[in-house]
């Protein structure tokens, strides 16, 4: 009886080779989806790959390549479903070029002191994305080496891309004074970023664009500041609003997490959207959509795919630096 050796051991590239009557080059294309093959060669390496459960030793890559074709994404919490959606945009294009991406989530001072020091293995990555952070305040002096690339902030020393946050604040201030009364009381909904490593100026530049426009247009506005979370809109409301007013009710969230808290609030007192109030938030997180929340979209899944494609064309020998401004759009929905 004959012995299928093929599953009684850990196969190398030149088993594959082998087992596949071809040159370890042609596995090696195929592996990594690069240069010419013919479908009936590239369906039976796979095949031989599948039946052995061959695996590339990335380890040996890593040592021929000067490579470790691992990645680094920073954020400030992964807990927020706009860096999940950033993530996943990035993973599934870089996987392509057989990278993988490892998460730093920024939670807490001790998250922070560890990246800055030179052991962290956020230094042997060959590159960094940097989500939503400065990096002169979160490096310090002490800036990997390597290619970083920023995402939602922008630096002219690295790639980035981003929005701009200052007409966001805007296009809410217009989609507010377009659905509101004339005894309307205008309300922002916002984040108190304290100046730290962590602060991104995002929610800053977002409220002075509301507040700008709302002053040009001689309007006063009620600042609310909430805790970053998925009831921080409903208890800024509610504070806000201890009694009835019988005005009509204009809110800009600055964000559809504290939105959705705002729209559970109007819900509870019973306000009609559209009747008795107004409500515009930024992102179009899932949550949002299903709740009925108008927003600002953020192109989220963008940032993701546009940062990844960066960082492949760096690799591949691109030596300019590109900063990208990407647009958003008003998603009008019951509120």
């Amino acid at each position: 009886m004959e012995t299928d050796h093929r599953k009684n051991s850990y196969p190398t590239i030149k088993d594959i080779a082998k087992l596949s009557n071809v040159g370890i080059a042609t596995v090696s294309r195929v592996i990594n989806n690069s240069g010419k093959v013919s479908e009936s060669t590239k369906k039976r390496v796979l095949e031989v790959i599948e039946e052995t459960g061959y695996s590339p030793n990335l380890n040996a890559r890593s040592l021929s390549s000067k490579k470790s074709y691992s990645l680094s994404y920073v954020v400030p919490d992964m807990g927020n479903s706009f860096y999940g959606i950033i993530y996943s945009s990035l993973e599934s294009t870089l996987i392509k070029s057989n990278y993988r991406t490892i998460v730093f989530p920024l939670i807490n001072d001790f998250d922070l002191q560890k990246i800055k020091q030179k052991t962290d293995l956020i230094y042997q990555t060959d590159g960094v994305f940097l989500t939503s952070l400065s990096v002169s305040k979160i490096f310090r002096s002490k800036i990997p080496h390597k290619k970083i690339i920023l995402i939602d902030t922008a630096d002219s020393r690295f790639d980035s891309v981003y929005i701009d946050n200052y007409k966001v604040g805007q296009m809410a201030g217009e989609y507010l004074l377009k659905n509101s009364r004339p005894d309307s009381l205008f309300y922002l909904v916002t984040f108190k970023e304290l100046e730290n490593e962590f602060t991104s100026n995002v929610f800053s530049k977002r409220d002075k664009g509301f507040t700008d426009f709302m002053k040009s247009h001689g309007k006063n506005v009620k600042i609310t500041y909430a805790d970053l979370m998925w009831n921080g809109g409903y208890e800024a409301m509610k504070k806000s609003l201890k009694r009835k007013t019988g005005n009509y009710i204009s809110v800009f969230s600055a964000c559809d997490m504290l939105g959705l808290g705002v729209k559970m609030f109007m819900d509870k007192k019973g306000l009609v959207p559209k009747k008795d109030y107004s409500l515009i938030s930024v992102d179009d997180l899932p949550q949002g959509e299903m709740s009925g929340l108008s927003t600002i979209k953020q192109p989220i899944e963008n940032f993701g795919k546009i940062a990844a494609e960066m960082f492949v064309s760096y690799s591949e020998g691109r030596k300019n630096l590109i900063h990208k401004e990407l647009k958003c759009k008003l998603i009008e929905r019951e509120t």
